[in-house]
């Protein structure tokens, strides 16, 4: 398995961990901190996007008990909550509409900067893509490929371009392959066609997708050697494949890229066909 280098700082907690330590703590709490562990669990985007001083207000408590909750939770201040809250809605807003919506509320989205903003993470995203993943890597996986008997390709959302992708490329070299598409509902009936002896390569990123990871999980189960690109080695992708790629994409706030996923698809692909080419001429 390749470990990629983290483009991003560690982010900590997530809003369902946070939701479970203030389920844990909130026995032990004083009557106060309860009166702020019921409002944050009940009213998320209130926390989100209002101020400390709105929030105090509406829970009737000084903000001083807002910076007591926040070091019951061992956390550095309630500006952490409110964080980890903010980035779920964002994580978890698919209309890019209503992402800017949010992202406007807060003091560094300046959208007429997004050009070189992007630039500098994508070019940033690249270069520890170039220095993660080795030649043994990329070896590895093509040599997966190459021994398929065909080759699957599995990814849903956003992680579909790359699979998309790979099914244009691969179509460009003597290799049967077949895209995932799970149009009408159909993706067990697709995945029936893969046997023991194909490769499934599948994609998904955070928050995985639960078809792709469970349909892996069910090609693995079966024999079928499973190829991932992710962006975690905890992902549930990279716990059921034989070989993973980890990637970390360009994120500016709470949009992100797909620029280093495609340079890496881009040189599977052509490895594989001059992988192929070299043992046709050797014939």
């Amino acid at each position: 398995m390749t470990v990629d280098v983290e483009v991003e700082e560690d982010k900590g907690l997530n809003w369902s961990e946070l939701q479970d330590l203030i389920k844990s703590r909130y026995p032990q709490m004083s009557k106060r901190l309860k009166q702020v562990a019921k409002f944050v669990l009940e009213n998320p985007n209130v926390v989100a996007f209002e101020t400390i001083a709105v929030i105090s207000e509406r829970i009737q408590v000084p903000p001083s008990t807002l910076i007591r909750f926040s070091a019951a939770l061992e956390l550095k201040g309630f500006n952490e909550i409110k964080q980890i809250i903010k980035e779920d809605k964002l994580e978890h807003t698919s209309n890019y509409s209503n992402r800017i919506q949010l992202m406007r509320g807060q003091q560094d989205w300046h959208s007429d900067e997004l050009l070189p903003r992007f630039a500098k993470a994508n070019r940033d995203a690249l270069r520890h893509l170039e220095d993660s993943v080795n030649r043994d890597d990329i070896q590895h996986a093509i040599d997966l490929m190459k021994r398929a008997k065909h080759i699957f390709l599995l990814g849903n959302g956003r992680a579909h371009t790359i699979a998309s992708y790979l099914h244009y490329a691969l179509n460009h070299i003597d290799k049967k392959v077949f895209l995932i598409s799970g149009t009408g509902g159909m993706f067990q009936e697709q995945m029936s066609n893969v046997e023991r002896g194909d490769l499934l390569l599948a994609i998904s990123y955070s928050p995985y997708s639960s078809n792709t990871c469970e349909l892996a999980a069910q090609a693995a189960n079966r024999g079928v050697t499973v190829l991932s690109i992710t962006d975690s080695p905890i992902s549930p992708l990279a716990n059921t494949s034989q070989h993973s790629f980890i990637v970390q994409e360009a994120r500016v706030d709470a949009f992100r890229s797909l620029s280093a996923s495609l340079l890496l698809s881009q040189v599977l692909a052509i490895g594989l066909a001059d992988s192929s080419s070299t043992d046709e001429s050797n014939i």
